[in-house]
């Protein structure tokens, strides 16, 4: 610096929100930057909190689904149905939903319930002829059942329900703290407007 000027005026350096603690008393931090920091640590945290708390949901889920699977297991019983007709593939219709992942023959067929003979389509892991003695899972009413659920599947739509779960907990914070931040930096901005204006008051 040469003689006769002025020192340059200070500048102060930004302030990193992450680096500061907002349960100190930081002379940098105005109450309500304080209370945003703190509202942006607690977000965090929780948002961390909710994975155990989704793991949990997804074995209970889990849990829950082999229950029913046992109970639809204990309830089924395996018939002889006669087939009316050769086999053929299954249209993509309502009447021909109650199949097997994979099987794609089907043809009407007959068997005996304790309230009369039943004649509706049912699925043939192979092509077959009419007349042909095929085996078919039934309720205690007599009705067609469709396949149960296995293991992995389970497994599959559990782990799918928590990670929905904490998709759609942690969106929803992370939604409330974008929106709280967006409300204290207009704040931030109005603020700094008014004391701009006091310090730097407009020429007469």
């Amino acid at each position: 610096m040469r003689r006769g000027e002025s020192a340059p005026a200070p500048v102060a350096a930004p302030i990193r929100w992450w680096r500061l603690r907002p349960w100190s008393r930081n002379h940098l931090m105005r109450p309500s930057d304080r209370l945003e920091a703190t509202l942006m640590l607690l977000t965090g945290a929780v948002v961390l909190l909710l994975i155990p708390v989704a793991a949990a949901f997804g074995t209970a889920t889990r849990v829950r689904l082999e229950h029913q699977a046992q109970a639809l297991a204990a309830a089924v019983h395996h018939v002889p149905a006669v087939l009316l007709e050769d086999t053929y593939l299954a249209p993509e219709s309502p009447d021909y939903a109650i199949r097997p992942v994979g099987t794609q023959h089907t043809a009407r067929a007959r068997w005996t319930t304790p309230h009369g003979d039943r004649v509706a389509a049912v699925p043939t892991d192979t092509p077959a002829k009419a007349g042909q003695t095929v085996t078919i899972s039934v309720d205690a009413a007599g009705n067609l059942t469709g396949p149960i659920p296995s293991g992995p599947e389970n497994t599959v739509v559990a782990v799918t329900a928590a990670c929905g779960l904490w998709a759609l907990t942690a969106g929803a914070l992370l939604l409330c703290a974008a929106l709280a931040h967006r409300l204290f930096h207009r704040n931030r901005l109005r603020r700094w407007a008014q004391e701009w204006t006091q310090f730097d008051p407009p020429p007469r």
